[in-house]
């Protein structure tokens, strides 16, 4: 009987674009819950719904992996990679948590500013994703991942300016606590971002 190894090796592909539509899906929502405060805790419950698909659709990967005898890359990247992505929309969700259970009043512009950078940072990952299906065009991938890179670098100077703001106008004590916390998970997601945004590049460079 005959087969192809063919649509096993390209299922990855189509899994793996599964979860940046989901990133860039959350992440849109993410945005949604900063800039439309009096829905907090509906856009809060929609991210972990989000969180659960993203977990369903990294176990898909994992399973195809246990299952394939051939792989369109290297099995420890395929399962890195996997992992680093169910990452971002843990800390994406995580940080969606804390806003509802610390009773934030209202966001600062600086939280709205990273949430948007995340956004970005997430639709950058999907196009990476997406494009890794064919390494031939290597420069739209590099695109992709310089402009994470970039935002990576904004993200951390948004951080370090607000966390310095925090004390030089510190606020109630348990607020200035509660913000710091929340920074520190804004900037983590991001990072998230920037260690799947190195697992692709590393991709890259083993099948140029």
């Amino acid at each position: 009987m005959r087969f192809s190894l063919l649509p096993k090796e390209m299922r990855f592909f189509e899994l793996f674009d599964g979860v940046g539509a989901i990133l860039t899906r959350a992440s849109g929502k993410f945005v949604a819950m900063v800039t439309e405060w009096q829905k907090l805790g509906e856009w809060s419950y929609e991210l972990r719904q989000e969180e659960h698909a993203c977990d369903e659709a990294v176990e898909k990967i994992v399973k195809a992996l246990d299952r394939s005898f051939i792989t369109p890359f290297d099995r420890e990247d395929i399962h890195t990679l996997a992992t680093l992505l169910d990452d971002v929309m843990d800390n994406m969700e995580e940080t969606a948590h804390r806003f509802v259970v610390f009773r934030i009043e209202q966001p600062t512009s600086a939280a709205v500013v990273l949430a948007r950078i995340i956004q970005d940072c997430c639709v950058h990952l999907a196009g990476a994703l997406s494009s890794l299906r064919s390494l031939k065009n290597v420069e739209e991938i590099q695109l992709h991942l310089r402009e994470i890179g970039r935002l990576e670098n904004e993200a951390d100077r948004v951080y370090r300016d607000s966390d310095s703001a925090l004390f030089a106008n510190p606020p109630d004590i348990l607020l200035l606590i509660k913000w710091r916390e929340i920074y520190g998970w804004l900037e983590e997601t991001v990072d998230a971002c920037k260690d799947v945004a190195q697992v692709i590049s590393e991709i890259v460079i083993k099948g140029s």
